[in-house]
């Protein structure tokens, strides 16, 4: 890094500042929130969350990685990329630290001279920047057709990062990013980074941090216009901390090793008032050894997913191996690349097409459908029916027997049922049936197993 001119401080705030003042209006959004309040949408249309954490994504891998990356990932059906744009966690990375190219994001570590250059060029050492090679990942994200979920300054659960973001800079930098993308296609926007702040001045940072970002992207503290959460440390949801929150669109839980509590976390997050969207932001990611609930094997993987999925939230896989790429050592297991088609992230596409297939934004939780052999902890089995009444779905976590109450589907008499493999997307007639409660046990040799029951379809004579 030698030989550069950069562009910062005051005058990276103050060409942002004027176009804040130069500009009030914005482009219509393209991500939303449902009115119902239940789940994102993209173009007014329901929008599936099958997430993949790769925190790293614009630090280390190289363009070519990079893209091998994303068509893997597109291959097994993710749809959200959810990375950082400074990582601030020592462990992990850390504001000063370079990255493989060596860039860092800020000039003598000081986030009101982000370390700007004039051009882009990524032949040119001295034009192509930090930054540069941020807009580079996340314009290939979306050109991938995924969406980017940035988390704005990752400041780690022992909250390091508070070492330079502050609320002396906070709204200056969430103004910066805000400006820089705008007009671009539109990010989800993730504040904290696996963190509870600890003081008032910790808090502090965060509003501030979404002003800056929707002055910058609208042109004035136009919230409705921004996508925004917030990622909690493991055991806790923002809804804890942010729920009222003007800037807060829709929630965000962590579990950690504690994989066990995803459905009772979520579904806690989806009763709650005002009616937000909520999910999984953070669990256990797949083959971690850091985990006192390890091992985190395929099975894992899809119970995490599905138990998000059947309390009205959304889901953020992680592989332990993959979202570091190759640089934290004592969680590496095999290299990256080699864990990139690991079997949890090859089958979760399983669960998503059975799930895109019977509308799954038209269901709503339901414990009480499961009369007998719920279940509980790791082996909980769950449940949801469709609003209209004419269907009612099912996932077992296990071989067990469960006895559903077939009376939750309130419209006709005959009633159709079908398994579907989440490991390997085999589907099977599971009979047709009348509406009394009724015992169901998955076929033979399935570790997990979906259920579909609906109201049978008859065509007129």
């Amino acid at each position: 890094m030698m030989n550069r001119n950069f562009w910062y401080g005051a005058l990276v705030i103050s060409v942002a500042l004027v176009t804040l003042n130069s500009t009030t209006a914005s482009h219509a959004s393209e991500l939303g929130v449902s009115t119902s309040g239940r789940h994102l949408t993209v173009k007014d249309k329901p929008f599936f969350w099958l997430g993949d954490t790769v925190w790293l994504l614009a630090q280390v891998p190289s363009r070519d990685e990079l893209e091998m990356y994303l068509r893997t990932r597109a291959e097994q059906g993710f749809t959200v990329i959810q990375l950082t744009a400074v990582m601030g966690e020592e462990r992990v990375w850390g504001t000063a630290r370079r990255t493989t190219r060596g860039d860092v994001p800020f000039v003598e570590n000081d986030v009101l001279k982000p370390a700007v250059t004039t051009g882009n060029d990524p032949a040119d050492p001295t034009q192509y920047d930090y930054w540069d090679h941020l807009d580079y990942v996340l314009e290939r994200i979306h050109a991938h057709g995924f969406r980017a979920a940035l988390v704005t300054y990752f400041v780690g659960w022992q909250g390091e990062g508070y070492k330079f973001l502050k609320p002396s800079n906070a709204h200056q930098y969430g103004l910066f990013l805000g400006t820089r993308y705008r007009g671009k296609p539109e990010i989800i926007w993730i504040l904290g980074g696996d963190n509870t702040p600890k003081t008032d001045d910790q808090k502090a940072v965060w509003p501030l941090v979404a002003k800056g970002l929707a002055e910058g992207l609208t042109g004035k503290e136009d919230y409705s216009q921004v996508l925004m959460t917030y990622h909690i440390n493991g055991g806790a949801s923002s809804a804890q901390l942010w729920h009222n929150s003007p800037w807060l669109d829709f929630n965000m839980a962590q579990t950690w090793d504690a994989y066990q509590n995803i459905y009772p976390a979520i579904l806690s997050d989806y009763q709650r008032t005002p009616v937000k969207p909520c999910g999984l932001g953070e669990g256990a990611y797949e083959d971690g050894p850091q985990y006192p609930t390890k091992p985190i094997n395929a099975l894992v993987i899809r119970k995490q997913a599905c138990w998000s999925w059947f309390a009205g939230g959304y889901h953020t896989y992680g592989n332990g191996n993959v979202w570091h790429f190759d640089t934290c050592k004592p969680e590496l297991t095999q290299t990256w690349k080699e864990a990139l088609r690991s079997p949890g992230a090859a089958t979760l596409r399983h669960a998503k097409n059975f799930l895109t297939k019977i509308g799954w934004w038209k269901f709503v939780p339901d414990a009480s459908i499961i009369a007998e052999g719920e279940g509980s902890g790791r082996t909980r089995n769950v449940a949801m029916r469709s609003v209209d009444g004419d269907a009612l779905a099912v996932y077992l976590a296990g071989s067990a027997t469960v006895k559903l109450r077939l009376d939750k589907v309130t419209v006709g008499d005959s009633l159709t049922a079908h398994w579907t493999h989440p490991a390997t997307g085999e589907e099977r007639s599971a009979g047709t049936f009348d509406r009394q409660a009724r015992s169901f046990t998955p076929p033979a040799g399935w570790g997990d197993a979906l259920l579909h029951v609906a109201a049978q379809k008859h065509t007129p004579k």
